[in-house]
């Protein structure tokens, strides 16, 4: 019975979002012409729930062409390079943390100050350089070392790295914030009383206990991911699904959703296990 209460409570969230959605995409019609025009986005909102709610015929920009299913080929793009993205900043973000606290821990306050510095530079910025690094290694020394533009063969492996090292700045900062924070408990302490080492107490206690609060802060590294896929469509010239969704309202809420409900449900389903977990162990 609880299940069955989850899962309705899951779809009606879902439902709510959606028509949160819906609300978002039809502000164009709301302020058409820089006048309000509240009878014409009424109706605007009513066709959207229609075609949502009833998988109806939804068109690219040009209005003549289905949206289906050209926009999942975008979508599964885009979101092999942010899953990759994440990968990727992760595990830069878990280098830098794990060298900084085992063999320059002594330096710490300083590598805290040089990533809030690395974390201001603006992400268009990062994207530039590398790419300019990429073309001068190509001049000086005929070796490709990425695709920088998507023209006939589809760029990645820059893309890739484009989205993931400006995020994986701010990743390493929460990450040492959140270790630095557990290594405060006294648990910690007593660690250390029975002569266990700082490595063996990093790796099977603190990294296993920081793991709900990393996750929580992964909503706001997805959604600054998702900012810089948007720059790295354009960029790369890539015509991915952020960028798709800015041609219109049938491709904007679209996108929305194929975005917003796998991400929410996996966020849901993560939450009520961690939950079941927490209150087993209580």
């Amino acid at each position: 019975m609880n299940v069955v209460k989850k899962l309705g409570s899951l779809f009606l969230q879902c439902i709510i979002g959606v028509e949160v959605l819906i609300l978002i995409a039809a502000f164009p019609v709301l302020f058409a012409n820089l006048t309000i025009h509240l009878k014409e986005y009424f109706h605007a909102i009513l066709e959207l729930n229609v075609k949502v709610f009833t998988l109806g015929d939804f068109l690219t920009a040009d209005g003549k062409n289905s949206l289906f299913p050209f926009i999942f080929d975008r979508y599964f793009e885009s979101m092999k390079i942010l899953g990759l993205g994440i990968v990727t900043a992760c595990l830069i973000a878990f280098l830098i943390t794990y060298l900084s606290l085992i063999v320059f821990r002594k330096r710490l306050k300083a590598i805290k100050y040089l990533l809030e510095l690395l974390e201001s530079i603006p992400d268009l910025m990062i994207i530039l350089l590398l790419q300019m690094v990429v073309i001068l290694i190509y001049q000086k020394t005929g070796i490709k070392l990425a695709q920088v533009v998507s023209v006939r063969e589809k760029a990645l492996l820059l893309p890739v790295i484009s989205v993931s090292i400006p995020i994986s700045f701010y990743i390493t900062k929460v990450f040492i914030h959140y270790i630095e924070e557990e290594l405060e408990k006294q648990y910690i302490t007593l660690a250390k009383a029975k002569g266990l080492t700082f490595p063996y107490i990093l790796n099977l206690h603190v990294l296993r206990n920081i793991a709900d609060g990393m996750f929580g802060t992964s909503k706001t590294i997805f959604w600054s991911m998702l900012s810089t896929l948007l720059v790295v469509d354009y960029l790369f010239n890539m015509n991915g699904l952020l960028r798709v969704m800015l041609t219109g309202m049938d491709p904007f809420i679209i996108g929305c959703i194929l975005i917003f409900v796998p991400f929410f449900i996996l966020y849901r389903i993560y939450e009520w296990i961690s939950f079941d977990n927490r209150k087993d162990i209580g």
